[in-house]
């Protein structure tokens, strides 16, 4: 990777970092099928296959999460374009979780949660950080050099 990288592109992959925590709910529920609380509970036998279950449906999008921090991380467009595919299915996944019991029962932590989402996306598309993973050299033009003045006429 030749091209140097600038704040925003540090702050994007550190930004990045706060999806990495999916990848600690699965290991959390791996540790509480072991925990003896849980193997001499009450059907123990059916709470064990729940968490593995739960376990399992969380671990892959978090692995892709995993993947596609890594790519960002590598400065590969590849993992610019996981990343945002990746944080859209969770801001999708939060808005839905946050919406489920109507417009007059949101629940406020997911909420908070979807904002975070929304604000990693936003600062993937934003165009320092797009151009670094598209490695396009194009300039930003200023806002007044859009067409002739109107006071030349």
């Amino acid at each position: 990777m030749g091209t140097k990288r600038s704040g925003w592109i540090t702050g994007a992959v550190v930004l990045q970092l706060l999806t990495l925590m999916l990848l600690a709910l699965p290991m959390y529920l791996l540790v509480l099928i072991r925990a003896p609380e849980t193997r001499s509970g009450p059907d123990a036998q059916a709470s064990i296959a729940g968490l593995k279950i739960a376990a399992a449906i969380i671990g892959g999008p978090a692995l892709l999460a995993l993947a596609a921090w890594i790519g960002l991380w590598k400065g590969k467009l590849w993992g610019w374009w996981l990343t945002v595919l990746t944080d859209v299915g969770l801001v999708a996944l939060l808005v839905y979780s946050m919406m489920d019991d109507g417009w007059h029962n949101v629940d406020w932590d997911v909420l908070a949660l979807s904002v975070i989402a929304v604000i990693l996306v936003i600062y993937l598309l934003l165009p320092k950080v797009r151009r670094f993973y598209w490695k396009t050299g194009i300039p930003v033009a200023p806002a007044d050099c859009i067409g002739p003045s109107l006071r030349e006429g």
